[in-house]
């Protein structure tokens, strides 16, 4: 495996909290698997968050670190961000709670698929109806022995019998998620939408039937990396209502548009940390 310094990172908070869904923990191995449409990925920290060696390897495609660079995010200033963000108790709390979450940069289909079966949905459902879509649609890889199946790609679901996708247990989103597939083939929305702004990207996503205003922001954050934007589901209300005292009647676009200006340019960041800590905090 090839190994790279990691400074600062909590892999397991930022790999299996509510931003990716694809990564599994082996605790016997101390390792992180995880698929994307294209790739099986491994990665093993070995020593301390704040001081580490990570041990890497992607699949079929080996060494693909540009890739890891790029899912991780590795080019972000943190120190920078954590200064930035750090305005009052809550988030210093949040981040002494949770040091060195992180977030990250994952496909775009992958992402917008992804969360649209989040819709009216908690994390560990929404990983199962994933894995057994994957296992239906994907493509299947074999790495130390294991079998992995990739996040299925694009046409597939497009092309899949919806009664198919029914029996991965989607319910309602099975049309929603047949029907974005076909929309992103028919628009090449993932070819334009990383050339474009936040608001021109937003409003291209809600043309998608089943894409809110929570959805559309977890995809310009999770996979196009517009680190101003929080995506506001109920937790990220909550902290708001709770914890700055916003009224809980205030619209979606006013509450991330407070936000945006609260956390000046991070409210990516800011809100990760809280949405983890207020979900963890009785």
């Amino acid at each position: 495996m090839n190994k790279l310094i990691l400074e600062d990172y909590d892999l397991n908070m930022t790999l299996l909290g509510g931003q990716a869904f694809c990564f599994d923990y082996d605790e016997k191995e101390n390792t992180y698997y995880g698929v994307t449409r294209d790739k099986v990925i491994k990665l093993k920290l070995v020593g301390s968050t704040r001081e580490s060696v990570l041990h890497w390897q992607t699949y079929p495609k080996k060494n693909d670190i540009d890739f890891i660079k790029r899912y991780l995010r590795l080019d972000s200033d943190y120190n920078k961000i954590l200064k930035k963000i750090k305005k009052d108790e809550h988030v210093k709390k949040a981040i002494k709670k949770y040091p060195n979450l992180r977030l990250l940069k994952q496909d775009f289909e992958e992402t917008l698929l992804s969360f649209l079966i989040s819709s009216n949905n908690n994390i560990k459902s929404i990983r199962k109806i994933i894995r057994e879509m994957n296992k239906r649609f994907g493509k299947k890889i074999k790495v130390d022995g294991k079998e992995f199946y990739l996040f299925p790609e694009t046409e597939a679901i497009a092309n899949a019998k919806l009664e198919d996708l029914l029996e991965c247990k989607l319910g309602f989103r099975a049309k929603f998620i047949k029907g974005a597939a076909n929309h992103l083939l028919k628009t090449n929305l993932h070819k334009k939408i990383i050339n474009i702004s936040e608001d021109n990207a937003r409003s291209s996503l809600l043309q998608i039937n089943g894409v809110g205003e929570k959805i559309a922001d977890c995809v310009l954050v999770f996979s196009l990396s517009f680190d101003n934007v929080t995506p506001l589901d109920v937790w990220g209300k909550r902290f708001l209502v709770q914890f700055y005292k916003l009224n809980p009647k205030m619209k979606y676009a006013d509450m991330r548009k407070w936000t945006g200006n609260y956390f000046e340019g991070y409210s990516a960041w800011a809100g990760q940390f809280l949405f983890e800590y207020i979900r963890h905090t009785d």
